[in-house]
């Protein structure tokens, strides 16, 4: 009987001790947003995206959104847009683009076309 008593005492204080490690485990896996936010934004700029803002007009019916990028302060028209995102579209995003030559189809911003694109959550 004590036998089993000192085993079952045993059990108890193993098994508290394993729930307290965890706690001390979970408040030190934390992430830490800013340094994480740094780091993702360094590592999409050497990957060669740039900051954006889409922005929906509601004047020119020919081009619904217009690419605001942060690097040259230019209004571009993103014309494959609709390929990325089929229903919801971010307001801030990674974009890499290039230029066309082509007519402008509205008077907002020159005609780009996106190669890649991806939501930016700063």
């Amino acid at each position: 009987m004590i036998q089993l008593f000192k085993i079952f005492c045993l059990l108890i204080i193993i098994s508290l001790n394993s729930c307290m490690t965890t706690k001390k485990t979970n408040e030190k896996d934390k992430p830490q947003t800013d340094i994480s936010q740094q780091i993702s934004s360094e590592s999409m700029q050497e990957k060669g995206f740039t900051k954006g803002i889409l922005t929906l007009t509601k004047s020119d019916i020919d081009c619904p959104y217009i690419l605001n990028v942060e690097k040259y302060k230019d209004n571009l028209d993103p014309i494959n847009l609709k390929d990325f995102f089929k229903s919801e579209v971010p307001k801030k995003v990674w974009v890499k683009y290039a230029d066309l030559r082509m007519k402008n189809r509205c008077q907002s911003g020159r005609p780009v076309s996106i190669i890649e694109i991806s939501k930016r959550s700063d």
